[in-house]
């Protein structure tokens, strides 16, 4: 099963709450990835509206087959978890960021330290732990680790699942619950109907609400398109559920309460 449709839309790390999309820029690769020009001779950019720009699936693959010249080490990280820390250590300058961190049998992605704040765990959490994938069944609830790892170490360890914006504004939530987070959703296949838990929509809640991402009027802001003054893609989910070729339970999770909670403007009953 596919995670992720066509690339859409611009991620810039200089606008970063506003920019949503698939689309890298050569300067924030170089960022991300701690690399120069040198090191990205061999990849194959578009040139659109003064911006070099590549797919993140096409940089990801690279990194991951250690064909990035001199890229920081992969490690057992994602490039999500990658993409988080040149966006935290924007935010933050100062705080310490340690990477795949062992706690009893698991290795942490993320773990924060900030000054005088208590430190976090941050676990990003891919369509595959919610959904089946080709990679099998979802092993574990969402929220097994989390209080494994929370009963061992007296340490919050935050879910950031795919459906959370990597943004300034979510990093700013982990530390200050009146920040108002962002979530969105703009080419993933996966969706809250496709989870396999009994218990979706209760889990979903639970997660974004610790980002403050839920909207008053529930989660249809995530497909976009240009919602919460952003420039993301409208998912194409919107038009297929609206011409029939898809049915509007994709989008639905497994123990909702209220249907219009979940569903975008376009498609509310």
């Amino acid at each position: 099963m596919a995670i992720l449709g066509r690339p859409v839309g611009l991620f810039d790390l200089n606008d970063i709450d506003n920019c949503v999309g698939s689309y890298l820029t050569k300067s924030d690769i170089k960022e991300i990835l701690q690399v120069n020009d040198d090191d990205l001779t061999t990849i194959n950019f578009k040139f659109i509206d003064g911006y070099e720009i590549v797919d993140e699936r096409l940089i990801q693959k690279l990194w991951y087959e250690n064909k990035i010249s001199n890229a920081i080490p992969v490690d057992k990280s994602s490039l999500d978890e990658i993409l988080l820390i040149a966006i935290i250590r924007r935010t933050y300058p100062d705080i310490q960021i340690e990477r795949q961190i062992k706690v009893k049998k698991f290795a942490m992605d993320l773990k924060l330290t900030l000054q005088d704040k208590s430190p976090v765990f941050i676990e990003f959490e891919g369509p595959s732990h919610f959904a089946p994938s080709r990679w099998g069944m979802p092993k574990d609830d969402p929220f097994r680790k989390k209080k494994i790892v929370e009963d061992e170490t007296g340490i919050e360890v935050i879910n950031w699942p795919y459906w959370i914006q990597r943004c300034d504004s979510n990093v700013k939530a982990i530390y200050d619950k009146s920040i108002k987070g962002l979530g969105v959703l703009w080419s993933t296949e996966i969706h809250f109907g496709m989870f396999i838990s009994e218990n979706s929509a209760s889990t979903i809640d639970i997660i974004t609400k610790r980002f403050n991402a839920v909207d008053e009027r529930g989660y249809g802001y995530f497909y976009g398109g240009k919602t919460r003054e952003r420039n993301n893609p409208e998912h194409p989910i919107i038009e297929k559920i609206k011409n029939g070729k898809s049915e509007i339970e994709v989008i639905i999770p497994k123990g909702h309460q209220d249907i219009n909670y979940w569903l975008p403007e376009k498609l509310k009953q």
